[in-house]
């Protein structure tokens, strides 16, 4: 099994990037002291250096790694903030000269929580890094959120190669004369496949981000299952949480309701849903009234223009949910459903005769980890989430976090 160094500047840090790896069954020891290091397992080295001065920071990691055999390591990871604070270009200076890595790959976002790279420049939740909060900390207020010139302050202009989306995206050919590569990321799959471009470089390589890029590291070959949204809350929260999903490239399906009640027919949805579910991506299934306010008045104009009341109109919008989701789990099995909303998680529970949900787990405030007892679906686990709640990356973190569960209960 492949063993990583992680060099983190705090307590935190280290425990959420050494928990990418045990969740893909390596075990990994944090360490306080270089001292105590063991090579025979993946270590998280804690450096405590996120609120030192630059110049302690330098000397401290220095010191610390000049009395370790980096080289009895696979990977070297550097774990910076997923919000720049802490004294990155100075301990990377320090790990450069230590290590003496041929590459540097730099890739700071983490898009689960709305932390992305675009056009060089760190956004949170789509507001740049130096307009946010985390710009004005007191003890490491950020001062710089390009990651391009972090890069070239560290190493210099000359050494550094950023690539936008497109090119990232297009499969680019990488300029290995250069020794440093910054990369803009909106979402999982780009950490993934930027990774992936070094799969075969010959050389040593000092990885460097948050634990977004880790997790790209660990996942580059995952075959886990795909999961399903299944959507039927029409609340503002449930809206932005589905086009933050959508501007991180979860494959969305939005459901006309009236003209599928019109029709009678949903086949090419099950068909379109399959197809995703094939390539190993995740899926929501949501009425068009969740994407966008403008549907949600034209639906309801449509069916009540045919007589149907408000209360016989949510019910035709769940039973069509459900009715969907129904046929596609029975032609593709499913790592597991994130349900939003109350109504929308009894429609798909009635709809498959479950008996009832056994319930496993928080896996976050207000969302159970669920399994489904009896019926069609019995055994498959299940997320629940209220839909006027949550924070925009809601969906994203069930649908991967689902994934992680299925895979993790496979092996054991």
């Amino acid at each position: 099994m492949k063993k990583f160094l992680i060099i983190a500047d705090d307590f935190t840090g280290a425990n959420d990037t050494g928990v990418k790896l045990t969740e893909e069954g390596m075990p990994v020891n944090v360490f306080f002291s270089a001292l105590n290091i063991a090579y025979n397992s993946s270590c998280v080295l804690d450096t405590e250096t996120r609120n030192n001065s630059e110049k302690a920071a330098y000397e401290k990691v220095k010191t610390i790694l000049n009395s370790i055999d980096v080289n009895r390591f696979d990977y070297v990871y550097k774990k910076i903030d997923s919000t720049l604070r802490g004294n990155i270009i100075s301990e990377l200076k320090a790990i450069n000269e230590s290590f003496l890595p041929d590459y540097v790959v730099f890739a700071p976002a983490l898009p689960d929580l709305g932390r992305q790279v675009i056009n060089k420049k760190l956004f949170v939740n789509r507001v740049e890094l130096k307009k946010t909060e985390f710009a004005y900390d007191p003890i490491k207020p950020v001062k710089i959120d390009n990651t391009e010139l972090i890069l070239k302050k560290c190493f210099g202009a000359n050494s550094v190669q950023y690539y936008s989306l497109s090119d990232l995206r297009g499969g680019l050919e990488l300029d290995l004369s250069k020794k440093c590569f910054g990369f803009d990321t909106e979402n999982d799959d780009d950490l993934i496949r930027l990774t992936e471009l070094f799969h075969n470089i010959k050389g040593k390589i000092l990885w460097v981000g948050s634990s977004g890029l880790i997790e790209g590291m660990v996942r580059k070959n995952e075959t886990s299952i795909p999961a399903i949204a299944l959507v039927g809350s029409v609340s503002s929260k449930t809206r932005k949480q589905l086009l933050y999903a959508k501007a991180n490239g979860l494959d969305i399906i939005s459901l006309p309701i009236y003209e599928i009640y019109r029709s009678e027919n949903y086949s090419k949805y099950v068909d379109q849903a399959l197809h995703i579910l094939k390539s190993g991506r995740n899926l929501a299934l949501v009425s068009s009234a969740s994407l966008e306010q403008a549907n949600l008045k034209k639906t309801k104009e449509q069916f009540n223009s045919v007589g149907v009341s408000k209360a016989e109109m949510e019910n035709i919008v769940q039973r069509t949910l459900a009715g969907i989701c129904r046929r596609v789990v029975k032609k593709f099995p499913i790592s597991g459903l994130f349900v939003t909303g109350g109504a929308t998680a009894q429609s798909i529970l009635r709809m498959v005769k479950a008996q009832g949900t056994v319930i496993k787990e928080e896996i976050a405030m207000g969302m159970p980890l669920l399994e489904i007892n009896g019926g069609e679906f019995d055994g498959i686990n299940m997320i629940s989430k209220a839909g006027a709640f949550g924070e925009p990356s809601l969906i994203m973190f069930g649908l991967n976090k689902l994934r992680t569960i299925k895979k993790k209960e496979e092996a054991s």
